[in-house]
């Protein structure tokens, strides 16, 4: 059960969730079940969507809303009413469910404690929501509203097991909500399209992936851009998801804009793995950050990542495989960049993929949550 999930109302929202029930259905029969209010016209009644592929089930349910306060009131309740629609059905074709997995326990959750009240099914969280830490600020945790917090702790009191995509999550969830063991499972990766291949151009090609908000900083890597460019510098730099013109017209304005800095703008997911096995090292300056899927992605291509110090990067970046400087210090990222770029620090592609490819492929990252759910259902 899901409080984000990509859909046709916006198809980035909790992709990642998305992967991990790939991976998941390669070792048990998973049924996805996500409802979503629509307030921007694309919705006009309720609709649903079932799609089925090998062990996975997708049942997604969208309404319209109103964004006025007693629309977002109503909301709420015809939510918490569509979701329970959705999983009477569940339980009248299917049965009842051995276990429920909650992905992002707001709001999601509200209807596994529901579940548990009512049928006694037993359900684990995976938190992906990054507003466990003070850096947040007025989007923390600790900003949030009485009736967030209490519901929240409720849910994790209540969960049989905690998964997180990161040690720096789950300590953050530790320190505000309460101690409450934790299993780490990253985030996974399609290795049938991120993987490493022979480069068809000869030029050094740096590349950023983001929705280039301003956490990620671009800004940065585009003034670190020109110094290097300035200072002898011949590589290009990708930049992959700009949400729309405004960097470009950034770039322009360095003087970026010809063949050393191309925009790419939103493309799919295939695309970004081309876009990848092209390149030759990934550049990440997001000011905060939790686990980002982009740097997995790069090292299962055999990319090299150079990424600022934040949240749980340093659990998927060390000497082996990249660089990390600090957020917001360009110019240790321009040194990053010299040292990348010219060779005189090395990587070893194929170890870094092969390294990659052992930690975040569908079939390791599956078979971990198998044993997770075994070991609930089977204690």
């Amino acid at each position: 059960m899901c409080s984000w999930y990509p859909s046709k109302i916006d198809p980035f929202n909790g992709d990642f969730i998305q992967r991990h029930a790939r991976a998941a259905a390669a070792f048990n029969d998973i049924y996805v079940i996500y409802v979503a209010g629509d307030n921007s016209g694309k919705i006009n009644k309720k609709e649903k969507e079932i799609r089925k592929s090998d062990g996975l089930t997708e049942h997604l349910v969208f309404f319209p809303v109103s964004s006025s306060f007693f629309g977002k009131i109503r909301a709420h309740f015809k939510y918490l009413f569509v979701f329970k629609q959705a999983i009477r059905r569940y339980i009248v074709e299917i049965g009842k469910p051995d276990l429920v997995h909650v992905q992002v326990p707001i709001k999601a959750g509200l209807l596994a404690l529901w579940l548990k009240k009512r049928y006694r099914i037993p359900f684990i969280i995976t938190e992906h929501y990054g507003i466990y830490n003070e850096e947040t600020g007025s989007d923390s945790y600790l900003n949030r509203s009485k009736i967030f917090k209490n519901y929240t702790r409720r849910i994790f009191q209540q969960a049989s097991g905690f998964v997180s995509v990161s040690k720096f999550l789950a300590e953050g969830v530790k320190r505000m909500v309460g101690k409450i063991k934790y299993v780490i499972v990253p985030n996974t990766v399609d290795t049938n399209i991120f993987f490493q291949k022979q480069k068809k151009q000869t030029d050094f090609r740096f590349i950023h992936v983001s929705n280039m908000v301003p956490l990620k900083n671009a800004e940065g890597i585009l003034r670190s851009f020109k110094s290097y460019t300035e200072g002898g510098g011949t590589a290009t730099l990708h930049m992959v998801g700009n949400l729309n013109d405004i960097l470009p017209r950034y770039a322009a304005s360095l003087g970026l804009l010809s063949d050393k800095v191309c925009f790419k703008g939103i493309v799919s997911y295939q695309q970004v793995a081309s876009e990848m096995q092209e390149s030759d090292c990934l550049i990440l300056f997001s000011n905060i950050e939790n686990s980002p899927c982009v740097i997995g992605e790069a090292l299962c291509c055999g990319l090299p990542v150079i990424s600022s110090n934040a949240g749980g990067i340093p659990e998927l970046v060390n000497s082996e495989n990249g660089i990390l400087v600090n957020p917001g210090n360009e110019d240790e990222l321009l040194t990053a960049m010299h040292q990348v770029a010219s060779g005189n620090i090395q990587f070893d592609r194929k170890k870094i993929a092969e390294k990659a490819t052992a930690k975040f492929s569908y079939s390791v990252i599956g078979k971990e949550l198998d044993d997770i759910y075994n070991e609930i259902l089977n204690p």
